[in-house]
This record gives C-alpha cells, sequence and structure tokens, in this order.
C-alpha cells in the first residue's frame, strides 16, 4: 500500500514544520502579558485619579 506509506512520509514532513514547545518563552510570554496587565491597570488608575 505505497498511498499510505507516503501519506505517513507527508505528515511526518509536516510535523516537522510545526515548532516544538518552548517552556521558557511561554514562560516569559506569561510575564510578559502579566506585567502588561499591571502596567494598564495602573495607568487606568492614574487617569481616573486626576
Amino acid at each position: 500500500m505505497p498511498e499510505i506509506t507516503l501519506c505517513l512520509f507527508d505528515l511526518e514532513q509536516l510535523f516537522k514544520l510545526f515548532p516544538k514547545p518552548d517552556k521558557e518563552l511561554n514562560k516569559k510570554l506569561l510575564e510578559y502579558e502579566q506585567k502588561a496587565q499591571e502596567n494598564m491597570a495602573q495607568i487606568r488608575l492614574n487617569l481616573f485619579a486626576e
């Protein structure tokens, strides 16, 4: 069944294009998002406090 072999080979090649999970990058992104939310909250407080 060459069709199945070809299909599996194509899937293998396709999966090589997807990046592997990067825990360090995900951690840095989460920290950045949390800091951005904190900064926006502080800016809102400063705007309405005046």
